[in-house]
This record gives C-alpha cells, sequence and structure tokens, in this order.
C-alpha cells in the first residue's frame, strides 16, 4: 500500500509507478532523508526511461545523465525540467554512496520532484489538463515546527549552494530566470548533437555544467586558432583543456566541500533528536 502523500496524488492517473515513488518520498523526508532522495531518484529514472522509449528506445539501458541529455537534445527535455532532474540525480547518486542528507535537501529535491511530474503528466498525456494544488512541504512529525539549529543550518547551507549552482548556469549560458527557455533550446539542439559522443565519452559529470563548459571551450579553441591570433591548433587546444580542467577541478571540490558540510550537519541532527 502506497504510503500518504497528497502533493502527488494528481499523478496516480498518469503513470503509477512514479506516483508510488513519489509518495514514498514524501513520507521519509523528515524520517528518513537518504530513503526519500534515493526514492526521488529512482522516480526520475522512471520518468526518464519512460520518455526515453518514447524518442530514442536503443538508450533505454543507458545511464541516467546519458538518457537526461538525449531528451534535451531531441527537445523533448526542457532546461529547467532538465535541471531540475538533474539536482535529483545528483542528491539521490549521493545518498546512494553514503554522504548523509538533509531533511531540508530532500524537501527542495521533493519539490523539483513536483514541478518535473506536472510536465511529465502533460507529456506523457498529451492534451491533458494537469493543475495540482500548490506544493506542500510535508509537515515535520510530532509537531516538531522548527527543526532546531542544526535544521536551520542546513536549510541555509541548501540555499548558499543553490546560489552558486544558479551563477554556474548562468555564467556558462545555460539559463535565467526570463529565458525564453523554448527557443534556447532549439538554438542548441544542434550544436549539443553534434557533441553526444564526446559526452559520453567524458563520463558522468560531478557537476552537471560541466558538459556546457566543453561546448564552451571548443568554441573557445577555434576562436584561438584563428590566424588573428597566431596560435595553431595544438597550443589552443592545450589552453582551452587546462581552462576547462580549472573550472571542473574548482566546482568539484565545492561540490565535495557541500557533501561534506551537509553530513556534518546530519550527524549533528541525529544527535540532537
Amino acid at each position: 500500500m502506497d504510503e500518504p502523500g497528497g502533493n502527488f496524488d494528481f499523478l496516480s492517473k498518469y503513470d503509477d509507478r512514479v506516483a508510488h515513488l513519489a509518495r514514498q518520498a514524501e513520507t521519509y523526508v523528515h524520517s528518513d532523508p537518504d530513503s526519500a532522495l534515493f526514492k526521488l531518484r529512482l522516480m526520475v529514472e522512471t520518468m526518464a526511461r519512460t520518455l526515453v522509449d518514447m524518442q530514442a528506445p536503443h538508450l533505454i539501458d543507458s545511464d541516467l545523465s546519458v538518457m537526461l541529455r538525449s531528451l534535451q537534445r531531441s527537445g523533448l527535455l526542457g532546461s529547467r525540467e532538465a535541471d531540475d532532474m538533474h539536482a535529483i540525480r545528483r542528491d539521490g547518486n549521493a545518498a546512494v554512496h553514503g554522504h548523509d542528507s538533509t531533511t531540508p535537501t530532500a524537501i527542495r529535491r521533493l519539490r523539483d520532484a513536483w514541478r518535473v511530474s506536472r510536465w511529465y503528466a502533460r507529456t506523457v498525456r498529451r492534451g491533458a489538463k494537469v493543475d495540482p494544488p500548490p506544493f506542500q512541504a510535508p509537515d515535520p512529525p510530532h509537531g516538531d515546527i522548527g527543526g532546531g539549529e542544526a535544521h536551520a543550518r542546513a536549510e541555509a547551507l541548501e540555499e548558499a549552494v543553490e546560489a552558486r549552482r544558479s551563477q554556474t548556469r548562468k555564467a556558462l549560458l545555460l539559463f535565467g530566470d526570463e529565458d525564453d527557455v523554448k527557443a534556447m533550446r532549439w538554438r542548441l539542439r544542434g550544436e549539443l548533437r553534434a557533441l553526444e559522443a564526446v559526452a559520453v565519452a567524458a563520463g558522468e559529470p560531478i557537476v552537471d555544467a560541466d558538459f556546457v563548459a566543453l561546448v564552451m571551450a571548443m568554441d573557445l579553441e577555434q576562436i584561438l586558432e584563428h590566424p588573428a591570433w597566431g596560435r595553431s591548433s595544438k597550443e589552443a587546444k592545450t589552453d582551452v583543456e587546462q581552462q576547462f580542467e580549472t573550472f571542473k577541478s574548482a566546482h568539484a571540490a565545492a561540490e565535495l566541500q557541500y557533501l561534506s558540510q551537509r553530513a556534518a550537519i546530519a550527524a549533528e541532527t541525529r544527535r540532537d533528536q
């Protein structure tokens, strides 16, 4: 029997498998945030496999990050939806690999999952009117409203990390809050399709912006090779590779620091209980 989960009641008539995982995650956000994030990752993977089956069945056994990129390149998955799904994938992977999570993290990813669920329902059921009630964060158990100092610090950490990731997206020309996502998707579609083999060969990045950075690096390499710069292809390639590795290292270090801070807060929360 499914656990209660009012935010996702609407989803059952579109995909009961996805709704079941979402309701389980909603139940666990306070008692076991790691399990909540794991369930949300399974939810996103189930969505992705359904969507890939509609577009590119040959990728059905691929890694989740590869499937999401394929859906983006096909034009089926928009930038905002992809960003939410990658956030869930990233934190779900961290939970699976032993990085302790906090309730604020789980609630943020649950909100992301709710947004994606509305879009997913409209996608799998063309023409359907999907208008669920506004998202409501699950109430803490036993009337514990405040959550303690550790909970407040975890929330502040999540705010800081999301602000940094948002700045990274904008700096890499991904998308901003007011961008015409549809127009940008079609503009980038041809460029990204040509780089599919490069992305797969590079493996799953720690930071989702890595792939876009690679696109920009290749563009920069072409600029540096221009005769006006007087650079050889080898020199230009070396410079670009160094810049790309610097970017990856800086953001990978920031992500690892975030996971370490989050784990420390999670441990403190357990001691306070």
